[in-house]
């Protein structure tokens, strides 16, 4: 009788689990940065006006320390020693607890205190947090799982829907922190209490998650005697690996899509569909339901269109393809969405607002699978061509893009804000300046999160035209690699 073998390379439901598991606390924390920081800092910590110079101001800066820092981290991931949890678990287990810890801070900022205090505090936290978010790095562990393209596209699936039925529910914040303000009485309490104890749930639960992930193909040991990162070493990256160079490209304008379309959204519904413009008084319960209606007319699209990227991509001869026709998906709907606000149809039928966001949300999770197949090809590449493992520096490439968008797009909302002399009553949540910019408010809101998307779609993909990778040089890559 024949003793069955297990299959070494077969990936098993405990390495499912884990690595769909091991992001909640990502998913988490990054959902609340960018849609929920900037409007908790400017309507609920009591911080007025000064809360949108320090969230702009912070937002932008911490890119400058990005420049550094991301690199840094990525050839710290690169040298690590390959021990006896992996070589990339570690910074996963760090990553979770530093972004926990740095978010909990930043909506949880103390009341009534001198702006000088406030600013160091909010500095503090938010470095915590950005240090933290750098070193979640799940494609080099799927990179070490296997070197088939599809299985990486399969591992990447669980990840993506929980981390999307994640930010469904966090964009229906506004609604669990009026429940919990209903004990509290305070808004400002009740965001800090309701933030606190979602990063406890998804902290344990991620950790939980990468302890049942074990690594298995992994490059060469770094040389212990290798020169120290310079900054220079991120833009000789992108000299040398040209299809490295064209994603982050794609990206530097794609990416502008979710981030400003999310970022304003919420703005927005408030003020363009719940307030009432004589007055400046806001429909709370109408609010919280349509706060919720947007949450899943994005969140629910995201998930389909996860859940059909894989049979979708069947449709393609390979995942840049499949990036190309995407990217129009995208960009479409959001330069109608503009001209639905300018001729005033916007105004009259809302629900035209959330199915222009829809069909975008569709295109962008059937993105993530091919979109993340291509970053980690780039890395392939980076070892085909110049025979050097420096994934985790090619994934910081992207972790940067990824956090410098989201914070312009914050950023840029919040000048729009200081412009027109925002200030928001931070008990009730009504507005409190002039109610006359509200109209022209809107329309800034519009152009960030319709006319800007739009035109960066188009330039991705002209970009994407020049993506090097063929389907010839695929097969020679996945003979050369596994050997």
């Amino acid at each position: 009788m024949k003793t069955k073998v297990k299959d070494p390379n077969k990936i098993r439901f405990k390495t499912y689990f884990g690595t769909s598991t091991m992001g909640l606390t990502d998913g988490f924390t990054n959902a609340l940065m960018t849609s929920w920081f900037m409007i908790y800092l400017t309507d609920y910590a009591g911080l007025g006006a000064f809360g949108a110079v320090i969230g702009s101001t912070i937002l932008l800066a911490a890119r400058i320390f990005d420049a550094v820092n991301d690199p840094l981290e990525g050839w710290i991931m690169d040298r690590a020693k390959i021990g006896s949890k992996g070589k990339y678990k570690p910074f996963i287990m760090l990553s979770i607890l530093l972004s926990g810890i740095g978010v909990s801070g930043l909506f949880f900022t103390p009341a009534g205190t001198h702006p000088v205090i406030i600013s160091i505090w909010v500095i503090a936290f938010y470095l915590i947090y950005d240090i933290g978010a750098s070193f979640y790095a799940p494609n080099l562990v799927y990179r070490t799982l296997s070197l088939d393209a599809t299985v990486r596209g399969k591992l990447m699936i669980g990840p993506r829907l929980l981390s999307m039925i994640v930010g469904m529910a966090t964009a229906g914040l506004i609604a669990l922190v009026n429940a919990v303000n209903g004990s509290v009485g305070n808004m400002h309490l009740s965001f800090g209490f309701t933030v606190v104890g979602g990063v406890l749930i998804f902290s344990v639960i991620s950790l939980f998650g990468i302890s049942n992930v074990k690594e298995r193909f992994h490059g060469t040991q770094a040389d212990e005697k290798s020169e120290r990162v310079k900054i220079t070493d991120f833009f000789l990256l992108l000299k040398e690996n040209k299809a490295l160079l064209i994603r982050v490209l794609d990206m530097l304008f794609s990416g502008f899509i979710w981030t400003f379309l999310f970022a304003a959204a919420i703005y927005y519904i408030k003020w363009g569909f719940c307030t009432d413009l004589s007055t400046g008084v806001v429909d709370s319960t109408r609010y919280g339901t349509y706060s919720m209606i947007a949450s899943i007319m994005m969140f629910i699209p995201l998930l389909f269109g996860t859940i059909i990227a894989a049979p979708l991509m069947k449709r393609f001869s390979n995942s840049m393809q499949m990036n190309r026709f995407l990217l129009l998906m995208q960009a479409i709907p959001c330069g109608l969405l503009f001209a639905l606000h300018i001729t005033g149809v916007l105004k009259l039928i809302p629900i035209l607002f959330f199915v222009c966001t829809g069909i975008t949300a569709t295109a962008i999770g059937c993105g993530f699978m091919s979109g993340g197949t291509i970053e980690i090809e780039c890395m392939d590449y980076e070892i085909y061509k110049n025979g050097k493992d420096r994934s985790a520096l090619c994934n910081a490439c992207f972790k940067f893009l990824n956090k410098a968008q989201s914070a312009i797009s914050n950023a840029l909302i919040g000048f729009l804000l200081l412009a027109i002399g925002y200030v928001v009553d931070s008990k009730t949540g009504d507005y409190a300046g002039d109610i006359s910019q509200i109209p022209s408010m809107l329309t800034g809101f519009i152009v960030i999160m319709g006319l800007i998307p739009f035109f960066c779609g188009i330039i991705a993909w002209l970009i994407t035209r020049k993506y090097p990778i063929t389907n010839e040089m695929r097969a020679d890559m996945k003979e050369k690699l596994s050997k």
